[in-house]
């Protein structure tokens, strides 16, 4: 949706350094249309010591929510539009309602991460007092943009004195695959698997994100991520290579058993370095 002259445009982002589990922060810029004639200003900073991408995205437009209700209403303003540069966002501020009748799963039964802050966000939006439309840009491709990526980055490197209490942040290496970890094609068979992250999600559940190992090549693949329960996680420890048995729902990956710990792979030493 293009933006709206008579609207009040919001621009949000969010910055974590060594993201998830690093210095954090958010911020939101204001540009009021030209009848209300006053300057933009910045309505979010927030920084804090820890926390993660998403999260930040999300505390950003939940701020925003806030101050709209507290801030309005606006001559001749009937709707905010409130521009995010993260897919995230975009893509799940519908999908939130449903997973909040659903106990925070998806249709798929799979739960969801960062449930406090969506709660958040559907009560913020249903008391903002006005129409509140969210609306996905890329970013940096405007002054404004470029300026509230600059103020989210300032806060994350800041890191305080704010404090992101809902972020848990489980144990945490990184993945020897680039890229996104994706859910795994569960399918009832058995693969290796080297954990590098865990998150509680409740009810006795995590998320574990691993890297699967190619017994043929001896080589990292791919980043996958899948569900076990409490007990069966605290035994899949990083950086550890593991067999392990999968149900047969690739929409909601779980892992059921552990088979065997495995060696992993070794690390490529690097190349000794030639003559000057």
């Amino acid at each position: 949706m293009p933006p709206d002259p008579r609207a009040i445009h919001i621009s949000t982002d969010g910055s974590c350094y060594k993201n998830p589990g690093g210095r954090s922060g958010c911020a939101a810029i204001v540009h009021y249309p030209d009848h209300l004639d006053r300057e933009d200003e910045q309505i979010v900073d927030f920084g804090c010591g820890e926390s993660s991408n998403n999260r930040m995205e999300l505390l950003a437009c939940i701020r925003v929510l806030k101050w709209i209700r507290e801030s309005g209403p606006w001559e001749s303003v009937t709707r905010v539009q409130v521009f995010t540069d993260s897919q995230y966002v975009k893509d799940n501020t519908i999908r939130a309602r449903e997973w909040k009748k659903n106990d925070w799963r998806n249709r798929h039964g799979e739960p969801r991460e960062n449930a406090d802050l969506w709660n958040q966000l559907i009560s913020a939006h249903s008391k903002a007092g006005i129409t509140v439309h969210f609306e996905w840009t890329l970013g940096k491709k405007s002054p404004v943009l470029k300026r509230v990526d600059k103020a989210a980055k300032a806060a994350a490197t800041r890191g305080g004195p704010d404090v992101d209490r809902g972020y848990k942040p489980g144990t945490i290496a990184r993945s020897m695959v680039q890229g996104t970890a994706t859910r795994f094609p569960a399918r009832g068979q058995a693969a290796v698997i080297r954990p590098y992250r865990k998150n509680l999600l409740g009810d006795g559940e995590e998320k574990i994100r691993f890297d699967i190992v190619s017994e043929d090549t001896q080589s990292y693949v791919e980043s996958r991520y899948a569900f076990a329960t409490t007990a069966l996680a605290a035994e899949l420890h990083r950086q550890h290579g593991y067999r392990v048995r999968f149900n047969d729902n690739p929409k909601y990956p779980q892992i059921l058993e552990l088979v065997e710990e495995v060696p992993l792979p070794k690390r490529p030493s690097l190349p000794c370095p030639g003559p000057p």
